[in-house]
């Protein structure tokens, strides 16, 4: 039973100055050599996939993450609520706020990751915040960690690596000239609670465009394989989804039914290692879609 937490405070950790280490996801870690492509093992027909309506208070719906005995969450754009959705048919198992005093905390979410037993959600400007799992309806506190990297970017999405215990940032819009015409990446160490010193990750765009029909690749949602450990990268205008490795090498990039995503947000994996992706619903419901690998 997870025991009830007061609701109000909050610990501001500012940002420290950066530093050196690695990183990776749970369960079965297996390697994959370098080229090798996990993701062309999935089969991507919409009528292949199955698919789940999500209730309206998920409209917004923007990053996905497993936590343990194998439950997902997600959370809207603007309010700090996090949500427990059951896969397998679409329905909210409860929701519980991050709150500051009696209101639940208000800011640009754009997505979660789940370390051990504490739950992530980053902010566009680079804000990490860090809780317990609540009980439904509860309010939960926080503490809440400034990254920096808001300075040179605008944040789009987080994932955990547990090879390297780094939580995993990913730059949409680059603020900095440094960043132009390319997709960064940033480690977030869990143990030091600092950006990783000298392993950014960045790829040029024309790594992922020249792929596809399309002379660019906007990134919305990143999540560690747990098998192979490599990178899935969902790109909601271009409607795909690429597959890099830790090291930054794409090996593939596939295109998704334009009909179907409306605007992916989040990307994470089942227990079996289907690939669940969450679309923001923008004026009509937002949806689940499952994907499973292709018949051998």
């Amino acid at each position: 039973m997870i025991p009830m937490i007061p609701i109000g405070v909050f610990t501001l950790v500012m940002m420290a100055p950066l530093i050196g280490v690695k990183n990776s996801q749970a369960q079965d870690t297996t390697p994959i050599s370098p080229g090798i492509s996990a993701l062309k093992d999935y089969d991507l027909k919409v009528e292949n996939a199955t698919k789940w309506k999500l209730p309206k208070r998920l409209r917004e719906i923007s990053g996905l993450a497993m936590i343990r005995d194998n439950r997902l969450l997600t959370h809207n754009d603007e309010k700090g609520i996090v949500f427990e959705i059951d896969y397998r048919n679409g329905t909210i198992v409860k929701q519980w706020e991050l709150a500051d005093l009696s209101k639940p905390v208000a800011d640009d979410f754009e997505g979660i990751a789940v370390v051990d037993d504490l739950i992530y959600m980053v902010t566009s400007s680079g804000r990490l915040y860090e809780c317990r799992e609540g009980l439904d309806g509860q309010s939960v506190l926080f503490n809440m960690y400034t990254t920096g990297i808001g300075r040179d970017c605008e944040i789009e999405s987080l994932a955990y690596d547990p090879d390297q215990r780094a939580l995993l940032l990913m730059c949409k819009n680059p603020l900095s000239p440094e960043l132009a015409e390319q997709i960064a990446i940033y480690r977030w160490s869990i143990d030091t609670k600092r950006v990783v010193d000298d392993a950014r990750i960045l790829i040029p765009i024309n790594e992922f465009s020249r792929h596809i029909d399309d002379k660019t690749f906007q990134p919305s949602g990143i999540e560690r394989h747990p098998v192979s450990g490599n990178y899935f990268v969902v790109a909601a205008r271009q409607h795909a989804i690429a597959e890099i490795t830790p090291e930054g090498q794409v090996v593939a990039v596939m295109e998704m039914s334009a009909d179907r995503h409306a605007q992916v947000e989040g990307i994470t994996f089942t227990p079996d290692y289907d690939i669940i992706i969450s679309d923001e619903g923008k004026d009509k419901r937002a949806r689940l879609t499952i994907y499973s690998k292709s018949a051998k």
